[in-house]
């Protein structure tokens, strides 16, 4: 397995921590995210431990720098969206992070035969991979996260009152205009840019936007 293969593995097992945000206080996810951001900017240096981070699939530029980069940022996004974020939409943009950027990856590695010309490491697979982990996932968590007695019933994240079986189709169509422009933007994020920081930045702010006025 590859290195980058590696680091998107990863990157999808912490979306398996999602469904925290459905049972935990948001103060709690806060306090937890925080340590963590803490953790990687003191304590888990590559600089440090050289070896095991280099077998752990740390890029070089976390080697040269000295920080875990893209981890970094990664955690910083969850921390942003579940401090300021409805957590049923930051639970969303969570997802959308970790299977649909996971995901996109290690498809397009292993299936993409179809290789965009103006970008040449990405792959129609891993986009369409990108698209439909992003959404079915993102789905799922949000309203796993609807079922918290924390939260009103669904609809009333909503600005409209139609009923509730529209608004959950008018959830879905807007999902899947978020999962497509969150895979628009990973696929056309260069290398001066991180998609771990344009991609929850911008479907955090959509799905803010849309769900809410």
């Amino acid at each position: 397995m590859d290195q980058e293969t590696k680091r998107k593995t990863i990157h999808i097992g912490f979306g398996f921590l999602t469904p925290l945000i459905a049972i935990l206080p948001r103060m709690l996810l806060v306090l937890i995210t925080t340590v963590a951001l803490f953790f990687i900017i003191v304590i888990a240096r590559p600089t440090m431990w050289k070896k095991g981070f280099e077998a752990m699939a740390s890029r070089e530029r976390d080697i040269r720098t000295g920080y875990l980069y893209g981890p970094l940022l990664y955690i910083l996004m969850v921390l942003i969206s579940v401090t300021f974020l409805d957590l049923r939409i930051a639970a969303s943009v969570f997802c959308i992070m970790a299977f649909g950027d996971g995901f996109a990856n290690v498809i397009g590695t292993r299936f993409g035969k179809h290789r965009y010309q103006r970008f040449q490491n990405k792959s129609v697979e891993g986009f369409l991979a990108f698209f439909l982990a992003a959404f079915i996932s993102s789905t799922f968590i949000f309203f796993l996260v609807s079922i918290n007695p924390e939260f009103a019933p669904i609809f009333d994240l909503f600005s409209i009152r139609d009923p509730q079986t529209i608004i959950v189709y008018y959830f879905l169509l807007v999902n899947i205009l978020v999962s497509l422009l969150s895979a628009i933007i990973e696929l056309t994020t260069g290398d001066k840019l991180n998609d771990n920081l344009t991609v929850p930045i911008i479907s955090g702010l959509l799905l803010t936007f849309l769900l809410k006025f």
